[in-house]
């Protein structure tokens, strides 16, 4: 029954869908079968099918650049331009993953500078900082730069670029 009925509708159906699909059809032949016990069945029997990984890894923390401690752990940013946060993350199009590297000013949620494109090279986080020191609007007071430490923050194009930029203290 489980297998005709996914050769029917297709193979990726689950078990949620496939029991209340299948539910009116078993209680016509007298089988009463609840959720788990029809999971257990699936189960035994080699039917049910592998969760789809549905996201893309962004965050890389397994290289050999130098990882900056964390010295932004329990603060609370009382100004704008006082801490800022970069990070990455994907955008599903029609055409594959797209990433989008962000630089957030962790006070004010403002985004400072963003850069999208269909890599993750280094140059993309650049980009996105290069965007966000040209909309600094306090350049002269401190700022700490704060990111996940992915290679692509920890690179020293990137970290060499920021120091010479901005100035930051970068944890």
């Amino acid at each position: 029954m489980v297998k005709d009925y996914r050769k029917k509708v297709g193979s990726e159906t689950g078990g949620i869908k496939l029991y209340h699909n299948l539910k009116t059809e078993m209680t016509n032949q007298d089988i009463n079968i609840g959720r788990d016990k029809f999971y257990d069945f699936l189960r035994s029997n080699g039917l049910l099918i592998k969760k789809r990984k549905n996201y893309v890894t962004t965050t890389n923390s397994n290289h050999l650049f130098r990882k900056y401690k964390n010295i932004v752990k329990d603060q609370v940013p009382t100004r704008p331009e006082q801490l800022w946060v970069s990070d990455i993350t994907y955008i599903k199009t029609e055409n594959g993953h797209n990433y989008l590297a962000l630089v957030t000013d962790a006070y004010s949620k403002q985004v400072m500078g963003y850069k999208l494109d269909n890599h993750m090279r280094t140059s993309l986080c650049s980009d996105a900082l290069a965007m966000a020191v040209k909309n600094r609007k306090y350049p002269n007071e401190k700022l700490i730069h704060h990111s996940d430490r992915g290679f692509q923050y920890c690179n020293p194009k990137y970290t060499d670029f920021a120091e010479s930029t901005h100035r930051p203290e970068i944890g």
